[in-house]
Order: C-alpha cells, then structure tokens, then sequence
C-alpha cells in the first residue's frame, strides 16, 4: 500500500493547505495512510476527527525543529517540543510510543541533520523527499540507508495539493496505524516518486504570498 508521511497543512506557518483537500487528494492518488507533519504544530491532529477520511488512515504526526534539522515524528500521542537536540527529541519520540524519521537529512538549505544522522538513534530516513532542487540530498540518504540498513521513507513533504503523493513509501497492507509503524521499524519499506515540478512550487508561492498580503476587509 501506499503511504505519505510528510504532508503540511494550514496548520503549518509555510502552508495553506485545507484539511479536506489534503484528504481528497489523497484519496485521488489511491494513497493508503497519510500523516499530516506540521512544523511544530500538532493542531490537525485533532481537527482532522472532524474531517470524514473513511478509507484513509491518518497518522499522527508532526515535523520538529531540533536545534540541527528537522525530524519527523510519527504516530504520536503529544506534543513534541522543538528545538531540543535531536537525540532529546527522538527520546522523547520514543517515550511517545511514536517513531523519528530524519526528513530530508542532506538537504543544508531545509533544514536537515546533516551526516550527523548516522549516529542517531533514528528510525527511518528520507530516501525520496519530492521537494529537493538536485538530487543529491536524495542520492546520500539512499546510501546512507543502504550502508546503515536504516529504513528508507519516500514523502511529498508537501505544502500544497499538486505536490501530494509526488513521493511516497510502499509497505505491506495495514489496518492500523500501529501496524504501520510496525513495518516501518522492521524495514519493510521501499521508497519510490519523482520530483514536484518547480513551475507547481513557484505557483504556489506566489499564491501564498498574494493570499497572505490581502487585505482584509471590514
């Protein structure tokens, strides 16, 4: 089945994405599970029970800032506070009964850990992330998993509908979130997608922009 662990919505400072249309979209790229990782912010967690998403499992999730780069954290009850070293944050991932993925881990201009990555005690790693400019943040993180044998993870990590599903993750067929989890910390993963167009990105910040400046009227 497959999966999208890395999606922003409005409840990101970067991102306008509704939670219905992230849902519908989902459904039209036949993805099987999502996470909605927001920067710092776990307000879709909740707002999403209001949202019908029969058919769509949707993993608590949240993207944190360490003090060195972003770690996604998935399948958590709480909170997890930013700006922490990654390896506060991903104790205390793990204490959440939830799993740390480094996101994009090569990308220096994003935010990732750098080679750092290798001597944490993560998860998985990013292997696929749609939103790279040249491939070579990708490249290294497909060897590093390869070298390490730690779990490779494709994600969208979009910040807007045409980017959804762009990359995502292959796992055997779960019902439940636990059991995604369950495949992932074992390996059973593949990661697979291509790059989200640039003319799509460039569109869309252009779009937040112009919605961010409208004035507002009385």
């Amino acid at each position: 089945m497959k999966i999208d662990t890395h999606i922003h919505s409005k409840y990101s400072k970067d991102s306008i994405m509704p939670l219905e249309d992230i849902i519908r979209c989902s459904r039209e790229k036949n993805l099987k599970a999502i996470a909605i990782s927001d920067h710092d912010e776990i307000g879709a967690i909740e707002a999403i029970k209001d949202v019908e998403h029969d058919g769509i499992i949707v993993i608590p999730a949240e993207e944190v800032s360490t003090s060195e780069g972003h770690i996604v954290a998935l399948g958590i009850t709480e909170y997890i506070k930013p700006l922490q070293t990654p390896e506060e944050t991903i104790d205390q991932i793990h204490d959440n009964g939830a799993i740390a993925i480094a996101a994009h881990p090569y990308c220096f201009y994003r935010s990732g850990v750098g080679s750092m990555v290798t001597g944490l005690n993560i998860d998985a790693i990013e292997t696929r992330n749609s939103r790279y400019i040249l491939g070579v943040s990708n490249y290294r993180a497909k060897k590093t998993s390869e070298k390490y044998d730690i779990p490779p993870i494709g994600s969208s990590d979009a910040h807007f509908i045409e980017g959804i599903g762009s990359c995502y993750t292959q796992i055997p067929e779960a019902y439940d979130v636990e059991e995604i989890l369950k495949y992932i910390k074992k390996g059973k993963t593949s990661a697979h997608g291509i790059r989200t167009p640039m003319k799509a990105i460039i569109r869309e910040v252009i779009r937040k922009k112009g919605q961010r400046t409208k004035p507002k009227i009385e």
